[in-house]
């Protein structure tokens, strides 16, 4: 009901006209409906209103019911006011009185069809599209034939796709007769976990054939939170100019159970690639983790440090319909470019003048297994070889194998250590060939007597020389 404070004035003040509109001014207004004769029962207790000026009216609701054997008709329905008000203001004095009067409203009962809501069930979710069932009941005395109900959204954050309202049609709909109506409903990103106002209205045609309308009937909506995702016990293996892991926990945080879930690699980065870019996790319950790991090759180009890498959960709703999460973010290491190779050398000596076997133990320093590896020594003078080049079929992250070659010291070589070089050529689990950085090994060059005498080549020289001295002097004599 809509009321107007219709205040007169029998004497105002030109002078301070404000004192005039405290005279009309109702206060502490309260408002209570009875049921007088009408077969109506009111739902709604004393409403209390405040201060009504003369200005603006007010407006006041009441939830009735109507009695089930009511008869159709008319009916004077009293509403009982009570108010206090100044009845005179003088030299800063004020006089109060307190005032309750009755009016009366018709309240008319027909024996068309009306409509009450009995259920409603949602599962909707904040960032996504859910089903809103609307269950409605003919309360009236007749049917309602070809009706449209009419849900509207009083909020932009809940709406039906990219409008407000949306419809649905029956054709007869009989006294009594419950009705349930699915409504596809998207709740925003920046909807909350809040009570939203919804309308229903029913328009329909009487058994006469009228079209007639049932309005205002008032619907709560309440979204459930967004679905949250989160990463955690990030490890990282990648390392610049090799092939690498990023392994991470994916935890369901709810709140509903998900289906199909699939993890998805959506960082773009110049230098970091994934061997492949969705990794699939099956149904997560709220609550549930899963580990997840992603391959990926890091180029020789690529930064050492702290990276970020982003991922997303994709999954299907209660709608079937496919959806992905918030972008999850995760901070992983990348190693800077390290050597394919270590060497272990030993036996690794070679006396002055003599030849001899060097070893050389080669353990792959990388996270992945290089094959077909072939190395190669490079020596140079006072040092040489005649074998230099040496085979390992395959060699597995941390696995180690010894190679030998074969080499020789120049008669004229000093005693102390001369260097080689090694390189390796080697294929990547992808089959691609490269060569490696090149290696240095030491060799000591020692004297072939253990002792600092000359070697044995040397020795066997000299006593020729000096048995060839002996007998030429005895021909002499």
């Amino acid at each position: 009901m809509v009321l107007v404070n219709s205040g007169d004035l029998d004497l105002g003040d030109d002078q301070n006209p404000s004192l005039n509109s405290e005279v009309q001014t109702a206060r502490g207004l309260t408002v209570d409906v009875r049921d007088g004769s009408a077969p109506i029962s009111i739902k709604t207790g004393t409403r209390s209103l405040g201060s009504l000026g003369t200005g603006a009216p007010t407006t006041a609701s009441f939830e009735v019911s109507v009695d089930e054997n009511a008869e159709p008709g008319t009916y004077d329905v009293p509403v009982v006011l009570d108010y206090d008000y100044y009845s005179r203001i003088s030299s800063g004095v004020r006089q109060q009185k307190s005032v309750t009067r009755t009016r009366t409203v018709s309240v008319t009962v027909s024996d068309d069809a009306t409509f009450d809501v009995t259920n409603v069930d949602s599962n909707a979710q904040v960032g996504s599209t859910g089903t809103v069932a609307v269950t409605v009941e003919n309360t009236g005395q007749t049917a309602a034939n070809d009706s449209d109900v009419t849900l509207a959204s009083q909020s932009g954050d809940l709406t039906f796709g990219e409008g407000t309202e949306s419809t649905r049609s029956v054709d007869s709909w009989a006294p009594g007769e419950t009705r349930t109506f699915r409504y596809d409903v998207t709740a925003s990103d920046d909807a909350q976990v809040d009570s939203y106002p919804f309308q229903l209205n029913v328009a329909f045609d009487d058994p006469d054939g009228v079209r007639k309308e049932s309005t205002d009937t008032s619907v709560s909506i309440t979204p459930d939170p967004e679905q949250e995702f989160s990463l955690s016990d990030v490890e990282s293996t990648l390392s610049a100019g090799e092939e690498g892991t990023i392994t991470a926990t994916v935890t369901n945080d709810g709140p509903r159970d998900v289906d199909n879930a699939v993890i998805k690699w959506v960082s773009d980065k110049e230098h970091i690639s994934p061997e492949e870019t969705e990794i699939a996790v099956g149904d997560l319950d709220s609550g549930e983790s899963t580990e997840v790991t992603f391959t990926a090759d890091a180029t020789d180009s690529a930064e050492a440090g702290s990276k970020q890498f982003d991922f997303v959960t994709s999954y299907r709703n209660t709608e079937d319909d496919r959806v992905e999460s918030d972008t999850l973010e995760a901070q992983a290491q990348v190693s800077p470019d390290q050597d394919e190779f270590s060497l272990d050398s030993a036996n690794t000596s070679v006396g002055i003048g003599q030849s001899g076997n060097i070893e050389i133990t080669v353990t792959n320093t990388r996270n992945e297994t290089l094959s077909d590896i072939t190395a190669k020594l490079f020596a140079s003078s006072p040092i040489d070889t005649d074998d230099d080049e040496a085979y390992i079929d395959a060699l597995g992250p941390g696995e180690s194998e010894t190679i030998t070659f074969s080499v020789s010291a120049d008669g004229d070589a000093l005693q102390k250590s001369y260097p080689v070089s090694l390189d390796f050529r080697y294929d990547d689990p992808d089959g691609d060939s490269s060569i490696s950085d090149t290696y240095r090994v030491p060799i000591e060059v020692t004297d072939a007597n253990g002792g600092g005498g000359l070697p044995l080549t040397a020795i066997g020289g000299v006593a020729l020389v000096l048995v060839l001295a002996v007998g030429g002097y005895m021909r002499f004599r």
